[in-house]
Formats: structure tokens, C-alpha cells, sequence
């Protein structure tokens, strides 16, 4: 794999994915993780895309209520059992203009010889 395939997806925290305090709870943000970590391998696949498998995912710092998020995603390295996607969400500092990272995560995507799945027609 020659190609650099990565995808930045903007996210706002809102009142329906954080608590009554206003702080992004960290479940909600899993689970946007894990869908933008289907991206920059989603156009390789016919139908399903595979299930990811290992993962490790790290808060590094809190998000809070109205703050606009970046949700990073890079196919970064390909094994023998599949491919790595690394996940970077960063929010931007306002008065340095800085990134913030707020989490990390790494998930595994199995490589799977079989890409077409069979289905059954009405004929």
C-alpha cells in the first residue's frame, strides 16, 4: 500500500452526548471514533465493511459542551492479518490556535480474503 488514505470529520459536542455538567461523555465519543475508523478503508469493500477487532483508545484531556472537535483518521500500516487505523480527536486552543488533543485511538481491521458476500435472488 503506496497510498496515504486519512479523513477528518468535524464533531460539536452537544447537550444530547454530554452530561447534565456539560462534559462529552466518553462512550459517545467511542462511538463516533469507531464509525470515522471505518472511513479511509469503507470504499475498499463492496458491501459490509469488516468489524473492527484490537483497539486502544486513550482520553487524554475533557471536552465540554459547544466545543468543535476534529476527528482524525489514518490507514496507517498494513500487517499480515490486516491494517491499522490510527484516530487522533483534537480541538483547537482559541487563543494560541494550538491543536489540544483530546484522545488516541489504534484499531485493527482484519484483512479478509473474501470480499463478496453471497446473497439470494428472487430468480
Amino acid at each position: 500500500m503506496n497510498t496515504f488514505i486519512s479523513t477528518n470529520v468535524p464533531f460539536v459536542v452537544t447537550k444530547t452526548v454530554s452530561n447534565a455538567n456539560g462534559f462529552l461523555l466518553p462512550h459517545n465519543l467511542y462511538n463516533k471514533v469507531k464509525t470515522v475508523a471505518t472511513y479511509p478503508f469503507k470504499e475498499f469493500y463492496l458491501q459490509d465493511t469488516p468489524v473492527l477487532e484490537d483497539f486502544k483508545f486513550k482520553m487524554h484531556k475533557n471536552a465540554f459542551l459547544n466545543d468543535k472537535l476534529t476527528i482524525q483518521a489514518q490507514l496507517i500500516k498494513k500487517q499480515d492479518h490486516g491494517y491499522l487505523v490510527n484516530v487522533i480527536v483534537t480541538k483547537t486552543k482559541p487563543s494560541t490556535n494550538n491543536q489540544e488533543t483530546i484522545c488516541s485511538a489504534l484499531f485493527g481491521v482484519p484483512l479478509e480474503i473474501d470480499f463478496y458476500k453471497q446473497g439470494k435472488t428472487a430468480c
